[in-house]
């Protein structure tokens, strides 16, 4: 059993994109949503993900992304992070307040 990853980003104009992963492993919401800012937030790039906003940003964009969903799937891995590697560096990413500073420095917004 392998667990399906979906988030999306959603900028100022309300322009959505969207994105899952197949992790292998089994995956629970429950151990996710306390890690995230407001139980809905997260930096995909701080977590091993693909940020979806696009590399040049304009005053619509900002750095957050939404959890969508997470479910069980029988679909192959499409990533090579396991399940629990990816509540590893969420865990991580939350104690360290989700750094925003280190995601706008290393996108070259400041």
């Amino acid at each position: 059993m392998n667990t399906k990853f979906c988030y999306l980003y959603r900028d100022a104009c309300n322009y959505k994109k969207f994105n899952d992963v197949v992790l292998s492993g089994i995956l629970q919401e429950k151990e996710i949503k306390p890690l995230l800012k407001d139980k809905l937030f997260f930096i995909p790039s701080e977590v091993g993900l693909p940020d979806l906003q696009d590399d040049t940003f304009s005053v619509d964009d900002h750095i957050w992304h939404e959890l969508e969903k997470i479910e069980l799937t029988e679909d192959p891995p499409t990533i090579e992070m396991d399940a629990f590697l990816l509540v590893e560096n969420f865990k991580k990413a939350s104690q360290n307040n989700w750094d925003e500073y280190a995601v706008f420095k290393r996108k070259g917004l400041l």
